[in-house]
């Protein structure tokens, strides 16, 4: 197991959402992560394969410009309609090129709504994966599933083949704000009061609601990995494109 230590603490307040400017009209460009290990389907009926795994772009990125490089983040979107969810990756990738530049981040965030991916216990980083100057390898499952009784097949967080841990606990993936897990159904006896592992309603953020649910009980969630910086010279953030991590199911009973 490892630990990261704790820095880039003092961009934690900064607003990853937005891409403010300060009237300059340079752009900055970011390498962005560009290997998947395993990128999962939302069809797939194997639950061995519901994790995503990527490596990030850290030494491509360790001369920025006028700018502090924070690392790699990782976006999210729950759905209950597939096609939906198909429908806005689509067209988030559809503007995934070069010549857009952060096109593709800007319409993932202010257009269809991701969020950033939380961990708990929170570690306070601004970004899923804090610079650290070493491309570094991601693996990660954002729930354990039903019966299994093998570490690799429940909720954690991997860098570079090693648990990331805080204290004696796994450190796990969450929903936005570190508060909810993507458990949905689980029966948790710590959580008696159903605060924790409960279903996405009708109007949290990083919920794209559908009344025609594709299937009763079943949740997909869409990921992507994207790297992040501060533009100084700009005054706000700025990103790189964006790399598709897959989609997990998340099915009652499994």
């Amino acid at each position: 197991m490892i630990k990261i230590p704790f820095f880039k603490k003092l961009f934690c307040l900064l607003p990853l959402y937005s891409l403010l400017s300060c009237g300059l009209d340079s752009i900055l460009t970011i390498d962005p992560p560009i290997v998947t290990y395993n990128d999962p389907l939302y069809s797939s009926a194997d639950f061995t394969t519901w994790y995503c795994s990527f490596l990030t772009t850290e030494t491509s990125n360790l001369n920025l410009s006028s700018a502090n490089f924070l690392g790699t983040d990782v976006y999210y979107k729950i759905y209950n309609n597939y096609s939906s969810l198909n429908s806005q990756r689509s067209a988030i990738l559809a503007v995934n090129s070069a010549s857009n530049n952060t096109a593709s981040a800007d319409v993932m965030i202010n257009t269809y709504g991701y969020k950033q991916l939380g961990m708990n216990p929170s570690l306070g980083y601004s970004v899923f994966v804090p610079y650290t100057g070493l491309n570094r390898q991601v693996k990660f499952r954002i729930k354990k599933y039903m019966g299994s009784t093998d570490s690799d097949l429940g909720a954690y967080i991997s860098l570079d083949g090693g648990f990331l841990t805080s204290g004696d606990k796994f450190v796990v993936p969450f929903r936005y704000g570190n508060t909810k897990s993507f458990d949905f159904f689980d029966d948790d006896e710590d959580d008696v009061y159903r605060n924790r592992d409960v279903e996405p309603s009708s109007g949290d953020s990083d919920y794209n609601y559908s009344s025609s649910a594709s299937a009763s009980n079943t949740y997909y969630v869409q990921f992507f990995a994207v790297a992040a910086a501060f533009d100084t010279e700009n005054c706000g953030m700025a990103y790189s494109l964006v790399l598709n991590l897959g989609s997990i199911p998340i099915i009652k009973g499994k």
